[in-house]
């Protein structure tokens, strides 16, 4: 079977933290399936402590001095004979001249677009303008991360997108295998960017509020993440509004060490995601469900991805609503035996539908299938021309 040597090229520089995230994560494990090699291509942006998760991936810095795109350009312009497969990340126009020069250079490679996007964001894309267009032409395979914006996208833009969800890739989360019910606690979880417009922490935070006196066992909320100074004084102002629950809200602030960020998840019941909005479905999510934490969600669009459909979880529509995420949280703090049920239907679930490897399996073939008409189309080509 044919290996493929691949390329990552992101929007914008990688920083640390994105390293095991989907847009580092999905080439990696397809490179680990079916690679030659794979090469992560960015300006520097601090250090990388995290590449150590994964042997084999090659970094390469672009010129610090340059523009990020435009140094990113004379590298494929330079080194496009060693890329069979150029992964880009977002939907973005700055992609544009990157993938029109590849494509020029490198007409059997293949281009593959992960959107990370949501309904609203894909909805605003400047179809009508002609390098865009051309851009979304240029990409030989296309994916999202939600079946609802894949209905959606089908109907706007007339062409197959694919869906590939975020998932979780296994072998990075060894301390799962041996996660037990049994040494779960009271515990709901939140993990993000605390306090921004749109991860809408407040929304949890007076949700939890509201739940927490009519539970008969204290619960304890834990927000793990960076703070705006925003959020740091509303929870001030919560503290002193609440006293008799303010102890038993625990704000961490960032936990870069997996480990230590690892140990919430096996001790979380409840993994919580107030968003307004997410790009596809969120990496924390597959972080919580593989240590079999239950989800509650505010309606993003991988709302039903996530749950299963309210199978395995629970969605509260309004992402404003309060009193009605309120209610979603103690039914579910209150009911013992679904909890304890839905840890392993949550961990089956996100094994079938979310692991990596699966997923890196199908692409694989999607890959090969376009190889194939690459190297046909360029057959014609040649006959076209000689003949």
């Amino acid at each position: 079977m044919k290996k493929y040597r691949m390329c990552m090229i992101p929007a914008y520089p990688l920083e640390n933290v994105q390293i095991l995230k989907d847009r580092v994560i999905l080439p990696y494990v397809c490179y680990r399936q079916f690679g030659e090699s794979l090469t992560l291509i960015t300006k520097p942006a601090g250090d990388y402590p995290y590449l150590t998760y994964l042997p084999g991936a090659n970094l390469v810095f672009l010129p610090a001095e340059e523009a990020h795109m435009e140094a990113a350009i004379r590298y494929v312009a330079a080194h496009y004979n060693e890329i069979d497969l150029l992964f880009l990340f977002s939907s973005r126009g700055s992609y544009a001249d990157l993938a029109r020069t590849y494509k020029s250079l490198r007409p059997d490679g293949i281009i593959y677009l992960k959107l990370d996007a949501n309904i609203d964001w894909a909805n605003a894309l400047p179809l009508s303008h002609k390098p865009f267009a051309n851009f979304l032409r240029d990409c030989d395979i296309i994916s999202c991360e939600a079946r609802r914006l894949q209905a959606f996208l089908y109907k706007k833009w007339r062409r197959p997108v694919e869906y590939i969800p975020n998932g979780v890739y296994l072998p990075l989360y060894p301390e799962a295998a041996d996660v037990r019910y049994e040494e779960k606690e009271n515990m709901i979880l939140t993990v993000g960017r605390l306090g921004t417009a749109q991860k809408n922490t407040l929304l949890l935070l007076y949700a939890y509020a509201l739940a927490f006196v009519e539970l008969k066992t204290p619960w304890d909320l834990v927000l793990i993440g960076s703070t705006t100074p925003e959020f740091q004084a509303d929870h001030e102002e919560f503290c002193r509004k609440f006293p008799s629950i303010a102890p038993h809200v625990h704000v961490t602030g960032i936990i870069e060490d997996k480990q230590t960020l690892y140990q919430y998840y096996r001790k979380a019941k409840i993994f919580a995601l107030p968003s307004r909005l997410e790009g596809g479905s969120p990496n924390v999510f597959s972080e919580a469900a593989v240590f079999g934490c239950t989800v509650i969600t505010t309606g993003v669009d991988a709302a039903d991805d996530m749950t299963d459909c309210g199978r395995v979880g629970r969605i509260c529509a309004d992402a404003e609503d309060i009193e009605g995420f309120s209610k979603e949280l103690l039914a579910l703090c209150r009911d013992s035996d679904y909890l304890a049920r839905n840890f392993h239907d949550m961990r089956a679930y996100i094994r079938e539908c979310f692991d990596y490897e699966r997923l890196a399996g199908r692409l694989r073939l999607l890959i090969d299938l376009q190889a194939l008409k690459n190297n046909a189309r360029m057959e014609q080509d040649y006959e076209a021309v000689y003949n």
